[in-house]
C-alpha cells in the first residue's frame, strides 16, 4: 500500500495532504497492529515508532513557507503583502509578454549571464562524502549546466513532456555563469569551502531563513555583493529532515524584511548538481529508489528567487472556487496540493487529475495537474518545464532594466578569471603564448622555458563550465596541446596554475 504524501513539520508531527490519506495511514497502522496481535501494552510503543518513522520519510520539502512564516512573524502585515504579490503576478507576466510583442520579440535590454557563487559549509566527513574538492567541482559544474538548460528550454528530458503540455514548455532567456572574480578582485573557481565543526554539522533556522549560515560572525560565510552575485549556500539542515532548499528573495528583504545581505538560496549540500556515478552521494527519495540527483532543487529554488510560487499556491489544499488562491498564474491549472514522487500519468496527452479538476461540471485540468512543473514537489526525474507565464514573470525580474534582479546581469567581468591571485605573482619567466588564437580546433600552450612549478591547466567556457582539466606534477614540459574541435564556437578561458600563482588567457574558437 503506498503511504500518503505528507509535509514534515517537526518531531513526530505530520500533516497529510487530505483526509482520505490520513484515513489510509491510520488504517495502515491499525492493520499492522491487528496482524501481529500485539498486546495492549505495545500499542503505544508501536504507534509512536511508526509515526516517528513516517515523517522521517518525508518527501521533497522547500522552505518557501518557512520564509513566509518568518516574515509574517516579523510583521503580521506581511500576510497581506505576500498575497498581494501573488495576485500581481499575472499582470507582471502579461506586461512582459506585451513588451516583447511591442519590440517584435527582441530583447529589451543588454544582459549578461548572472555570476553565481557557491558557498560550501560542510564538515570534513561531508566533504569526503561529496568526493572532496574534485567532487564539489563536478557538482558545481553539472549544476550550472542543469539550470542553464532548465531555464532555456534545453533540458533533454523535455521529450517526456506529454503532448497536451508541449505548448506550455517555455524559456526564460535567463542564463547563469560561475563567478571567476571575487569581490576583492581575486580569481575564484566559483565556489568556496568552509569546514565547520562536526557538531552540529549544520545550521538551524526553523523560524527564519537560515541567516546564521550567511554570516561569518555566526560560523557561516558572508554573502558577496547581492547586487552583483547570486549567492548559494550549501550546507546541512538540522531542523527539518526533508528540507532540501530555502530561498530569500528580493521582495522579502529590506525594511521590515530580512537583511539585504541575506538574499540568495540555501541548499542541502547533498542535492547540488547531477549524478555522474552510482557511487555519488545524494539524498534519496523515500518511496522508491530514485534520488534528488538531477539538480532540480536549485531550479525550483531559483523560481522562488525570481518571485514565482508553488503551482498549488500554498493555500492549504483548497481550490480557487472554495477559498484557495493557487499560484496567481492562469496557465498553471488549479491544483489541490503539492504533488510528490513520479506517479504514472493517467490522462492521454496529459498527467493526472486531483481534487481541483472540476468546478461544478466544468473541467479545470484538461491535461491534468502541473505535476511535471519545476515548481512542484515531484522527484527530479518527474520535473520538465516552466510555463510561459512563469517564464515571463521571472524574465521580467531579470531581463528588464527595471527588474529587481536586473543588476545581476550587468557584471560580465565577474565571469572572467581575474589576473590577480590569492598567492604571490607568477614569476615573469613563466610567460606563455596561446596559439593559434583564434583557433579552429587544436590550440598550443607554449611556455618560454620548462615549467617545473606548473600544477594544472584548466579550460572553461564563458559560463564557467570546465571543459578541460589537466593536473600536472612537475612534468617539466614547455608545450601542451588541447583539442577544442568538439566544442561550440565562442570564447574560452585557459588558466595555468603554478605553485606561485596563475596566468589566464582567452581563446577564441572559430
Amino acid at each position: 500500500m503506498p503511504l500518503p504524501n505528507c509535509e514534515y513539520k517537526s518531531g513526530i508531527d505530520f500533516v497529510t495532504n487530505n483526509k482520505e490519506q490520513t484515513h489510509i495511514f491510520y488504517n495502515f497502522v491499525y492493520t499492522l497492529l491487528n496482524i501481529h496481535n500485539l498486546k495492549r501494552i505495545l500499542y503505544s510503543v508501536c504507534i509512536f515508532s511508526i509515526i516517528s518513522w513516517y515523517p522521517a520519510l518525508a518527501q521533497r520539502q522547500c522552505g518557501f513557507e518557512i520564509t513566509k512564516a518568518a516574515l509574517i512573524a516579523k510583521d503580521p502585515a506581511w500576510a497581506q503583502k505576500l498575497q498581494n504579490q501573488k495576485a500581481s503576478l499575472q499582470s507582471v507576466a502579461d506586461s512582459y509578454k506585451k513588451n516583447l510583442l511591442a519590440n517584435k520579440g527582441r530583447k529589451t535590454t543588454a544582459v549578461s549571464a548572472i555570476p553565481v557563487i557557491f558557498h560550501y559549509l560542510v564538515t570534513n566527513a561531508q566533504l569526503l562524502q561529496l568526493g572532496g574538492i574534485a567532487g564539489v567541482q563536478q557538482r558545481v559544474d553539472s549544476q550550472m549546466a542543469v539550470i542553464n538548460r532548465d531555464f532555456n528550454r534545453q533540458n533533454l528530458d523535455s521529450v517526456l513532456i506529454p503532448s497536451g503540455w508541449k505548448p506550455l514548455f517555455a524559456s526564460t532567456g535567463i542564463r547563469f555563469g560561475l563567478a571567476h572574480t571575487d569581490p576583492s578582485g581575486h580569481g575564484t573557481p566559483g565556489y568556496d569551502i568552509k569546514i565547520i565543526p562536526n557538531s552540529p554539522g549544520g545550521f538551524s533556522g526553523a523560524s527564519s531563513n537560515y541567516s546564521n549560515a550567511k554570516h561569518a560572525s555566526t560560523g557561516g560565510t558572508d554573502s558577496w555583493d547581492v547586487n552583483k552575485y547570486l549567492n548559494i549556500w550549501c550546507t546541512n539542515f538540522t531542523d527539518f529532515g526533508g528540507l532540501l532548499g530555502l530561498t530569500t528573495y528580493k521582495s522579502g528583504t529590506g525594511i521590515g524584511g530580512f537583511p539585504l545581505d541575506e538574499e540568495g538560496v540555501v541548499l542541502n549540500y547533498a542535492v547540488v548538481g547531477k549524478r555522474v556515478s552510482s557511487a555519488d552521494y545524494y539524498i534519496p527519495t523515500t518511496y522508491h529508489s530514485d534520488y534528488y540527483d538531477q539538480g532540480r532543487t536549485l531550479t525550483h529554488e531559483l523560481g522562488h528567487f525570481f518571485e514565482i510560487w508553488h503551482t498549488w499556491g500554498d493555500d492549504g489544499g483548497f481550490c480557487p472556487w472554495n477559498g484557495g488562491f493557487d499560484d496567481g498564474l492562469s496557465d498553471t491549472p488549479p491544483e489541490g496540493d503539492s504533488k510528490y514522487f513520479a506517479y504514472p500519468y493517467t490522462i492521454a496527452g496529459g498527467t493526472y487529475r486531483d481534487s481541483c479538476h472540476l468546478n461544478g461540471s466544468v473541467e479545470q485540468q484538461p491535461y491534468g495537474a502541473a505535476s511535471l512543473d519545476f515548481m512542484n514537489y515531484t522527484d527530479d526525474v518527474a520535473m520538465q518545464l516552466f510555463t510561459p507565464d512563469q517564464a515571463a514573470v521571472m524574465a521580467s525580474m531579470v531581463l528588464m532594466s527595471d527588474g529587481e534582479n536586473y543588476s545581476l546581469t550587468q557584471h560580465p567581468e565577474l565571469l572572467n578569471w581575474s589576473p590577480i591571485t590569492g598567492v604571490n605573482d607568477v614569476p615573469a619567466n613563466y610567460s606563455l603564448v596561446v596559439s593559434p588564437n583564434p583557433t579552429s580546433g587544436v590550440v598550443y600552450i607554449t611556455f618560454n622555458q620548462n615549467t617545473d612549478e606548473l600544477q594544472e591547466i584548466t579550460v572553461t567556457d564563458i559560463f564557467g563550465k570546465t571543459i578541460y582539466n589537466n593536473h600536472i606534477s612537475g612534468s617539466g614540459k614547455s608545450i601542451y596541446s588541447i583539442d577544442l574541435s568538439g566544442y561550440s564556437k565562442g570564447i574560452y578561458l585557459v588558466r595555468c596554475n603554478f605553485a606561485s600563482g596563475s596566468i589566464t588567457r582567452k581563446i577564441s574558437l572559430q
